[in-house]
Parts: structure tokens; C-alpha cells; sequence
């Protein structure tokens, strides 16, 4: 019971070092908790509770900010595809205009018109 007890303070401790599960979701601290007895089951449920809450609401925020980053991605993605679009279509214009100026340099005689 000992181990439990401190196990869930610990978590508690650990959880609480989160400003965004702190910002949505504060358990009060059972004095009975932190010396390590816990006197009443009532004070271990809530403590596992709010220990779940606080791991639902992490979970959350995390799910948020990972359709946040895939968004990015996905922007960021087109992007690339316009940029090598862009660059294919300037590389053959390049190429085109290479050729006209071999064809200006070439002397006359050998041009093919």
C-alpha cells in the first residue's frame, strides 16, 4: 500500500511539471498523500482520477498539436511541389535559351535555314 501511495504521488509530482495539464485541470495536494498514508480510499480515488484527467487532457493537446504539425507538413509539402515545378519549368527555358544562343553563335554557313 505504501508503494501505491508513493507511486501516485510521484505521478501526481510528474503531471503537475506540465503547464498545460496544470492550466486545464488542478488536483489539490491530501496532506495524508504526501506523508505517504493514505487514510481514506476516497483520497486514492481522486488522486487516480485526477491523474487520468490529467493524462486525458495531455493526450489531447498532444492529438492537437500533432494535426497542428501535420497541417505544417502538408503546407510546407505543395510548397516543395511548387518550388520544383517552378524550377523544372525555369531549367527548360534555360536549356531552350542555350540552344538559341549556340544557334546565334554558330556561323552562317552552317545553320540549317
Amino acid at each position: 500500500m505504501r508503494h501505491i501511495c508513493g507511486a501516485l504521488v510521484l505521478a501526481q509530482m510528474m503531471i503537475a511539471a506540465s503547464v498545460e495539464a496544470r492550466a486545464e485541470i488542478s488536483c489539490s495536494s491530501q496532506a495524508a498523500g504526501v506523508s505517504g498514508v493514505i487514510s481514506d480510499r476516497k483520497d486514492m480515488i481522486a488522486s487516480v482520477n485526477c491523474i487520468g484527467q490529467q493524462l486525458a487532457e495531455l493526450r489531447n493537446a498532444a492529438v492537437a498539436a500533432d494535426k497542428v504539425e501535420a497541417a505544417k507538413i502538408e503546407e510546407l509539402a505543395r510548397q516543395i511541389a511548387m518550388l520544383q515545378s517552378a524550377v523544372d519549368g525555369l531549367s527548360r527555358r534555360l536549356g531552350a535559351l542555350e540552344r538559341n544562343v549556340v544557334d546565334i553563335q554558330s556561323p552562317l554557313a552552317t545553320r540549317p535555314w
